[in-house]
């Protein structure tokens, strides 16, 4: 009779975790019950958000709406999970608790499932899926990373290909590769890249991690991206603890400038849309911050530099849905041998390109009237940098466009997504 109990145990299990088990991997969690009892027993690589209110501010941070994932919660949040997720369809809610702690009698509505906290975690622990930690700290600092939180949000397809690319390509040394959010949001592109690659390194044979800096030109984007950065531990200021042999990944310098249509990067002060800082003379520290970090071939007032000089810092480059045109032609100075600028965005198609979209994505919508034309990559411009990057006497490097890609957004609008990439030349 032990085999037909034991079979009954584990289809009684399976029922209890489905609407865990039966997401797509990587299955995505969210875990909203209170610090002390997630970090008792939570399900593995569990991204924690406590209390429920604080979501408020971390929307950004959920999948996109066709994904679905689980949201673990304790039963006495009932109510203010029912409503943080009343619009989301996508959300699979599991409400967990003692059984004498609520009332098993008042149903919760929309198809959120009731559940006893320990059938629940003792059906996952069976499986091997129950994790326990101090804190969040100590779960990224652990040398198995096999409890790292992943992230709910999704990078750019443009970014993870590029990103995996590079990491693909052996490295003569272990400094931490670097990249440049330009124009960053709330830079959950740059997030994943800095996160992602506690775990990617940790299977690779060298555990190099990534460093980043992030511009943008609104306030309130790098707020949430300072959040962002705060509650994945990537603050360098923050204390972060990581064996002795592994570099840390981390968020060098969010900051607030814009790019000006003389092909400028202009840093910002002072309240609304900012006051610019033209000359190092108007605000010396806030001007040797953007040199410190190799943004100086950038800033205003800056004599030609040499176009192979050290300020060539970053592996990486991005330009998603941001498009500086006037400041791209100065963007080759900052990028080490071997680098790549990434140019991800809306498109205004040649003949050719509009014949290959609707090809290979029917459904994609290829009109649209937002952005304007103006502001969108245009036919062969990306060639056109190339060109002109190479031409210069004197560089010792050659420029390619080593990736061209139509694809849809998640609106189903078509975007372009071009990765340059610059080599050493083999006389130099």
């Amino acid at each position: 009779m032990a085999e037909p109990d034991a079979q009954c145990t584990s289809q009684a299990g399976d029922d209890i975790l489905r609407p865990y088990l039966s997401l797509d991997a990587p299955r995505l969690v969210l875990d909203l019950r209170p610090d002390a009892a997630f970090h008792r027993e939570h399900l593995v690589q569990s991204y924690h958000i406590a209390p429920v209110s604080e979501l408020k501010s971390r929307y950004s941070y959920l999948p996109p709406r066709n994904v679905p994932f689980l949201v673990l919660a304790d039963a006495l949040q009932r109510d203010d999970v029912i409503e943080a997720f009343a619009t989301i369809s996508s959300a699979r809610i599991v409400l967990v608790g003692d059984e004498l702690a609520y009332d098993q009698g008042a149903a919760p509505t929309g198809g959120v499932r009731l559940c006893s906290s320990t059938a629940f975690f003792d059906s996952a622990r069976q499986l091997g899926l129950v994790r326990s930690s101090t804190t969040h700290q100590q779960r990224i600092a652990a040398d198995d990373k096999q409890d790292v939180p992943t992230p709910l949000f999704r990078p750019s397809n443009a970014v993870r290909r590029t990103v995996l690319q590079l990491e693909a390509t052996p490295q003569v040394d272990l400094s931490p590769r670097r990249v440049l959010d330009l124009g960053c949001g709330a830079a959950r592109d740059l997030a994943w890249i800095l996160h992602g690659s506690r775990t990617r390194s940790a299977a690779a044979s060298s555990r190099v991690a990534w460093t980043g800096v992030a511009i943008d030109n609104w306030k309130a984007a790098l707020r949430r991206a300072e959040q962002l950065m705060d509650d994945l531990h990537l603050d360098p200021s923050a204390s972060q603890p990581q064996p002795s042999t592994q570099s840390s990944p981390a968020c060098e310098k969010l900051l607030w400038a814009k790019c000006t249509d003389t092909g400028e990067l202009e840093p910002l002060v002072g309240t609304g849309k900012g006051r610019s800082i033209r000359s190092a003379a108007e605000d010396a520290d806030l001007w040797n911050e953007y040199v410190q970090v190799g943004l100086e071939p950038l800033l205003p007032s800056v004599k030609e530099l040499d176009k192979d000089s050290p300020h060539a810092q970053f592996d990486l480059i991005l330009c998603v849905r941001f498009h500086p045109r006037a400041l791209l032609p100065r963007l080759d100075r900052l990028v080490r041998p071997g680098g790549v600028i990434l140019l991800s965005h809306f498109v205004t198609l040649s003949d050719a390109e509009r014949d290959a979209a609707a090809r290979a994505h029917p459904h994609a919508t290829l009109d649209y009237d937002s952005p304007p034309h103006k502001g969108r990559i245009q036919p062969g411009e990306a060639e056109a940098l190339v060109d002109a990057w190479n031409r210069s006497p004197d560089s010792l490097h050659t420029w390619t466009v080593a990736d061209s890609v139509l694809e849809p957004i998640e609106d189903g609008r078509i975007i372009k997504s071009v990765a340059l990439c610059k080599t050493r030349r083999a006389s130099a």
